[in-house]
């Protein structure tokens, strides 16, 4: 029998957000969603702001769970 492994809902939220900033990356990269003087279509500044907004939130529970550990 194989043992799975279960991921917690830290690691999910981790995982998610940080795909969602190398999409935003990849799609810069590619010209996807900039014109060429403006700013960045709304779906690509959107796209970046959640990624990175889940990011923060799971590395300040790591932090404040390091924090009350001592």
């Amino acid at each position: 029998m194989l043992r799975q492994r279960r991921w917690n809902r830290r690691t999910t939220i981790l995982v998610v957000g940080a795909s969602m900033l190398a999409l935003c990356i990849a799609a810069r990269r590619l010209g996807l969603g900039i014109d060429d003087n403006g700013p960045p279509a709304l779906w690509l500044a959107l796209l970046f702001v959640t990624g990175a907004s889940l990011v923060l939130i799971v590395l300040a529970q790591r932090f404040i769970e390091i924090l009350r550990r001592r």
